[in-house]
């Protein structure tokens, strides 16, 4: 006996008519009419009085439609709790992330996700800080990696990643030929810096080192991406403070210098909603700890 046959006899247990159980199971009736034959053959019992119209259920034949209903009953259970345990390792995480992280930081936080939960389909989104902490609010992402400051209480925050400033100069800038730069000795040089709207924590962090370096610029360019900036540096329109991976862009005729001067580092923070936090976030934050180890 095979669960199709079990299913088969019990369709015909209820309808008690070949005709209305195979259309029922989407079948013809001569097939119905075998399997059921085949059923008796191998239990060695009549399941059904074909003596009378409509036909009738023999008492082997109730024996087994009490027994069977339950049967296809926990087959059923069991398939949706397979299903259910299975799915927990698929589904999707979406990713937001600022330009300058996804440099460096989220190639390896990556990889190890991909080796904890290879059937996550995950969609990274780069965004500024503030575009990812409001796509955070309306469910947009699922988590982000964001530049200070985060002031939204219903938020937790991680400290993830951390780097220096360098500076990028423009390839004939007559500093661009020193192995490191002291910062008091650009002034006079324009400075290219993000737009605020796009990294307000960024920013004021950059002039803050500035000013405690003595380096008064004599202009000032905004820029709303990295990639910008390091163009309006590489045309010789100023110098910037990016961070160290920002030398992976590799963008011709800029120099990418180390500070004399000492600076607060760079930090990256991980950002999610703890109330609408969703599946395979702790996966992720699991994943960093472990791009960490492997890092240091």
């Amino acid at each position: 006996m095979n669960l199709r046959q079990l299913k088969y006899f019990i369709a015909l247990a209820e309808e008690l008519h070949f005709g209305r159980a195979a259309a029922i199971l989407n079948i013809a009736q001569p097939p119905l009419s075998q399997q059921i034959k085949a059923l008796e053959a191998d239990l060695d019992v009549s399941l059904f009085d074909r003596s009378t119209r409509p036909i009738a259920l023999t008492p082997a034949g109730l024996a087994l439609l009490r027994e069977g209903r339950e049967i296809v009953s926990q087959v059923a259970r069991a398939e949706a709790i397979a299903r259910r345990e299975g799915s927990k390792d698929a589904g999707r995480l979406v990713i937001g992330v600022t330009g300058t992280a996804a440099l460096e930081f989220a190639a390896p936080v990556l990889k190890a996700l991909s080796r904890r939960r290879p059937n996550v389909q995950v969609s990274l989104r780069e965004m500024s800080s503030p575009a990812q902490l409001e796509a955070l609010e309306k469910g947009d992402i699922h988590i982000g990696f964001v530049r200070p400051p985060v002031l939204d209480e219903r938020m937790s925050i991680r400290l993830v990643h951390s780097e220096q400033f360098y500076v990028a100069l423009p390839h004939d800038h007559p500093k661009a030929r020193e192995k490191e730069v002291r910062l008091a000795e650009l002034s006079g040089t324009p400075l290219v810096i993000f737009e605020r709207d796009e990294a307000p924590g960024f920013r004021d962090l950059m002039l803050h080192v500035c000013r405690t370096a003595g380096y008064t610029p004599t202009t000032i360019q905004d820029a709303p991406q990295m990639v910008t900036m390091l163009c309006l540096v590489a045309a010789g329109l100023g110098c910037a403070m990016v961070p160290a991976s920002a030398r992976r862009l590799a963008i011709n005729d800029v120099s990418f210098r180390p500070l004399v001067d000492y600076s607060p580092s760079i930090e990256l923070y991980a950002v999610w909603m703890p109330e609408k936090q969703a599946p395979f976030v702790d996966d992720l934050l699991q994943a960093v700890s472990e791009a960490q180890e492997d890092n240091s």
